[in-house]
């Protein structure tokens, strides 16, 4: 079964190639965020094939380069050395033809807000990864390169994405944590139906957190309403058994009639059941003065 994060990929694998600039950046990104790129060698890995076919289709249609997946292991493999090859990715990307290249993000290629989005959809297929709606929200891109990394959160802070930046073991994390930006980022990128199973996963949880509250809320209020009618009741009969009704004052009779006869109601129900109906606050100084009477009768047993 594919993760969410292979899911939202071949998601943005069937995104539409937009524009001319947009599929160069795009191809930028995963160039970018590959296994290799350098004058010797071009390589993009990936497990998912979609995402190789994506970028050989790229690399025919910004290039000219016919490049043919090659499958090792369970990875789908592109792999460019001949140097005239090699040569027109660089061109196309801006870079002169020689013997090493600087990590370092070329703004040129990304001048527009589509292109910016393309690219950054680009090196999320090569080097990102998003947790799922049921774990805690978490999104993240890899590079080697800490240059690279830093000029990439550059442009992400310009694309408002707010992204956080670790070195772990020699490689350099891009990350977010906070749902909100995590469906910002598969928003700007093309991924909508993952960055909506986020946005309704958050408002389930948010739903059951509220049910949860309002339960626990009620069941402590039924356990304090429970323990005071406990007590009262308890008191009361103790107090029967002593002297019987003729020890309460006849204005008060009713009320320990009621308590009795009700253990579990609130005093709100309770105060209902009285012809007229009388207040909470009147109840509890009636059920007062009950309770001072009873336990005066308890203790002088």
């Amino acid at each position: 079964m594919l993760t969410f994060s292979a899911r939202t990929k071949n998601e943005l694998c069937r995104a539409p190639v937009g524009r001319a600039c947009c599929r160069t950046a795009e191809l930028y990104g995963m160039l970018l965020f590959g296994a290799t790129f350098s004058c010797r060698e071009i390589r993009l890995v990936s497990e998912q094939p979609s995402i190789i076919r994506r970028a050989a289709m790229l690399l025919n249609k910004v290039c000219g380069v016919s490049a043919q997946p090659v499958s090792v292991g369970r990875r789908k493999v592109i792999q460019l050395t001949e140097p005239s090859e090699i040569a027109a990715v660089m061109e196309h990307m801006g870079y002169d033809f020689r013997s090493y290249i600087t990590y370092h993000l070329n703004r040129n290629v990304i001048e527009n807000d589509c292109c910016a989005a393309a690219f950054v959809r680009g090196m999320f297929l090569m080097a990102g990864s998003v947790a799922g709606p049921d774990k805690k929200s978490h999104l993240e891109i890899k590079t080697g390169h800490a240059i690279l990394g830093r000029e990439v959160m550059s442009l992400l802070l310009d694309l408002e994405l707010m992204p956080k930046m670790i070195e772990r073991r020699s490689t350099w994390l891009l990350y977010w944590k906070n749902t909100a930006q995590v469906e910002d980022f598969l928003t700007l990128i093309g991924a909508r139906h993952a960055a909506l199973a986020i946005m309704e996963a958050k408002v389930e949880k948010q739903l059951r957190g509220e049910i949860n509250r309002k339960v626990n809320c009620e069941t402590a209020n039924l356990i304090k309403i429970t323990s005071a009618s406990t007590k009262q009741i308890s008191a009361i009969e103790k107090a029967l058994a002593i002297g019987g009704i003729e020890i309460f004052p006849e204005n008060l009779r009713q009320t320990v009639d009621l308590r009795v006869a009700n253990p579990t109601a609130s005093l709100a129900e309770l105060a209902a059941k009285f012809d007229p109906p009388i207040s909470k606050p009147g109840l509890s100084h009636r059920l007062g003065r009950i309770m001072e009477i009873a336990m005066h009768v308890i203790d002088s047993e």
